[in-house]
């Protein structure tokens, strides 16, 4: 193309755009010989570029259904000798994904194509044969400001507008650095040149808003964009300043003008057609103004037939009367607040989206709602647990739970389901609720059972249900509880101390009920009915007939007193224990085989272990009292309800023989070991006859009437050989291994004596007093 040939023939623009209308506006006056052809596809740039018919390509990315695979091979085979341009609507999408590398530049959805620029090539009379000086041409006929700056952030080249926008005179910024311009404190530079190390071409082409500064120091608003060029010359970053300055002036006035303008409004004639629509009301209730208009309301919103709007809306063309009402429709999942005035003509109605309120509100009021139910919960769980203490049994307990729930506004029905471990199956025990309420007698004990019982049990989490008919009616509790009226249910897993008893299930009216809070609050539930349910179980194995006595065989060469034992070739035998607390045991041991001071010090630095005294050693043999929390096998069998009888420990194994209540379950019990130790053998299972009335009174003596620490003096004193002739050990040597002084020894061993003769002699100590003669009492 010859220099004459560019100032006459037209410059030629192929626009690709997914929309073809409407069509470009092109300037006139000079640059008027620009042509733009508008193209929709791919295939139809490649063939009109291919028949040399274009100075310029315009990628106009404005729509998600544009297309433009194949648009790369198309850039890459014509790009030496026509530019292209991009604009996108997505500040993140880079040019080369859609268009590819060598993208002249990019535009953002903010900055219109750039026509009256591209129109300036037809007026210059400068060689623009190549991709290069067309861009040049571009920028220096561009109305925002174009900076080139090398890879230090030195400004090497600027257009015309550059310096008519900011002020300064002609070429009087190269050489300056890019800050002179862009401040540092003038924004976020991540954006600007250079963009670090690798020049992360993510950050390119990324416009930013920015405080600029003119020639007399004042702040500028800018948008920038830049990005990076390798040319024979080097690397080096153009981008585009744009002032806006009027724009961001513009849309302040216009955000104050929309502050005060916060009503949405449209009228209605008498047969409720729409008359008029403001923007507010279009952009609110999503039509268009214009299409609206002579339509029925009700034909645009059907949902509204029927509703409160509808209701209110006539009322007032019929009474002739102002209405003001709040409501939520639905189909635009808004809350409305509305005031409609009726007139002879038709209703002008005014309106305001008020939804984010209104779910205050509803929080609020949810708040309120969780916080009086979490009072009268607790308030309920303390009344459940001043019940307990006075239940007689496990029967008791379980139907004491259930009606203390019920008796509550808070639930409608509960019922409490046992255990049954060898089925795998929550069984029902005790309910309270409607007469007419059939809850279901067992459910399978799994996390997928459709049942929250079931669910509960297998988890040992709280599990709820928040809405019950989205669950199978097909059900028979699913329908009984539907039948009802509940709406949601939560089911409480009942556990003391790694003991599983049961499940306790409520049912509440209302949807979602049991909220996180209350959830909380339930889990109590767990630990206070356990506990009851235990100690009664324990009560009744002191007072039953008979018991259940095991042979148990442990094996478990990790166990650190089994690996002591084994390794220093000695045989450790329990002869008794007593309990400080409810988690601090001492035990007495045998030790035969030659036990010397390095295996004790192995024992005292078990975790376990507090403390290890020798009560007496002779040959080959020691007694040893041992201090021990939390004790694994002992612990373990407390809360299932029964006692260590034996332990005979060698070899890296345990021989136990434990008595529990008949309706402990074994299966339960031996799985328990079992998770504990490496492998558990049962030899033997009998029940045991308790000897007749005088065992269980001692005993019930040894709980009820013996403080702790009388209790512990007494078998201190018993395990010690202090009842022995000679004594193998004296007050203050027991005292010690205690922690008490001798003399308060004394006065807990004396004590404890005198109530159990008072209760072998069947004697009160006012009758034994009144059998004494003043002479002997005193």
């Amino acid at each position: 193309m010859e220099r004459e040939d560019v100032m006459t023939e037209a410059f030629r623009v192929l626009y690709l755009t997914a929309d073809p209308t409407p069509e470009p506006k092109l300037p006139d006056g000079p640059g008027s010989g620009l042509t733009v052809e508008t193209l929709g596809s791919v295939g139809a740039l490649d063939e009109r570029l291919r028949a040399d018919a274009a100075d310029c390509v315009v990628v106009c990315e404005d729509d998600v259904r544009a297309n433009w695979e194949g648009l790369a091979d198309v850039h890459d085979t014509h790009a030496d000798r026509v530019p292209f341009v991009h604009v996108t609507t997505d500040s993140d999408r880079d040019a080369s994904e859609v268009v590819g590398d060598g993208v002249l530049h990019t535009l953002s959805e903010d900055q219109p194509v750039p026509f009256r620029e591209l129109a300036a090539y037809v007026s210059t009379s400068v060689d623009v044969t190549d991709a290069a000086n067309r861009f040049a041409v571009f920028a220096n006929h561009a109305q925002d400001g174009v900076v080139t700056v090398d890879t230090d952030g030195y400004i090497t080249e600027t257009n015309p507008a550059t310096t008519n926008i900011f002020g300064f005179e002609d070429g009087e910024l190269v050489g300056e650095h890019l800050s002179t311009l862009l401040p540092e404190d003038g924004g976020d530079r991540t954006l600007l040149p250079p963009f670090g190390s690798e020049d992360d071409a993510s950050l390119q082409w990324q416009p930013v808003r920015y405080t600029a500064t003119d020639a007399d120091g004042n702040e500028v608003p800018v948008l920038a964009t830049f990005g990076r060029f390798e040319t024979s010359a080097g690397a080096h970053y153009t981008g585009v300043v744009r002032d806006v300055s009027q724009r961001e002036r513009l849309e302040s006035e216009l955000e104050s003008h929309l502050e005060r303008v916060t009503d949405a409004f449209f009228a209605l004639d008498t047969e409720f057609r729409f008359r008029y629509v403001n923007e507010r009301a279009a952009e609110l209730i999503q039509v268009d103004p214009d299409s609206a208009i002579g339509d029925l309301v009700w034909d645009r919103f059907p949902a509204a037939v029927d509703s409160r709007f509808q209701d209110r809306y006539e009322h007032a063309m019929e009474t002739q009367r102002q209405v003001s009402f709040e409501e939520y429709f639905p189909p635009l999942s808004t809350w409305f607040s509305v005031q409609a005035y009726p007139s002879k003509t038709g209703l002008s109605v005014y309106f305001r989206d008020v939804t984010e309120r209104k779910e205050r509100e509803q929080a609020l009021e949810r708040q309120r709602d969780e916080l009086e139910s979490l009072a009268q919960l607790n308030r309920v769980l303390q009344s459940v647990n001043e019940a307990l203490v006075n239940a007689a049994n496990r029967t008791m307990v379980e139907r004491t739970v259930c009606d203390q729930l019920v008796d509550s506004s808070l639930f409608a029905a509960a019922w409490l389901g046992r255990v049954d471990s060898r089925r795998d199956t929550v069984e029902l025990a005790a309910n309270a609720g409607p007469r007419e309420f059939e809850p279901a007698a067992a459910v399978p004990m799994n996390e997928a059972a459709p049942h929250p019982a079931g669910q509960a049990a297998a988890s040992q989490s709280v599990e709820r249900v928040g809405d019950l008919s989205a669950l199978d009616a097909r059900s028979p509790w699913v329908q009984a509880a539907l039948d009802c009226g509940f709406a949601s249910a939560a089911a409480v897993p009942v556990t003391y101390k790694g003991s599983q008893y049961g499940v306790v299930t409520m049912f509440a009216t209302k949807p979602d009920a049991f909220t996180d809070g209350v959830v909380e609050a339930l889990s109590q539930l767990r630990s206070v009915v356990g506990l009851a349910i235990n100690a009664t179980e324990r009560r009744a194995a002191l007072i039953a007939d008979g018991t259940v006595q095991l042979e148990l065989t442990i094996h478990d060469r990790s166990n650190p007193m089994f690996r002591a034992v084994a390794e220093h070739g000695v045989t450790a035998e329990l002869e008794g224990a007593t309990a400080l607390d409810d988690h601090t045991f001492v035990e007495y041991f045998t030790i035969t085989g030659s036990p010397d001071e390095t295996l004790f010090d192995t024992i005292r630095s078990f975790d376990l272990v507090e403390g290890l005294s020798v009560l007496d050693s002779a040959a080959g043999e020691a007694l040893v009292t041992m201090t021990v929390v939390d004790p694994p096998i002992s612990t373990l069998l407390a809360e299932h309800g029964g006692t260590v009888r034996e332990i005979v420990v060698d070899d890296g194994s345990a021989e136990l023989v434990a008595e529990l209540p008949k309706s402990t379950s074994v299966r339960s019990l031996v799985g328990s070991f079992e998770e504990m130790f490496d492998s558990v053998d049962l030899r033997a299972k009998r029940e045991r006859k308790r000897p007749e009335r005088r065992v269980s009174e001692f005993r019930s003596t040894l709980e009820e009437q013996l403080t702790d620490r009388q209790h512990e003096a007494l078998v201190a004193a018993l395990q010690h050989g202090y009842f022995e002739w000679p004594r193998e050990n004296d007050a203050e040597e027991i005292a010690a291994t205690l922690g008490i002084s001798s003399p308060t020894f004394h006065e807990h061993l004396r004590t404890a004596q005198g109530k159990l003769f008072t209760d072998l002699l069947e004697a009160s100590p006012s009758d034994r007093e009144r059998d004494l003669s003043a002479s002997e009492r005193s």
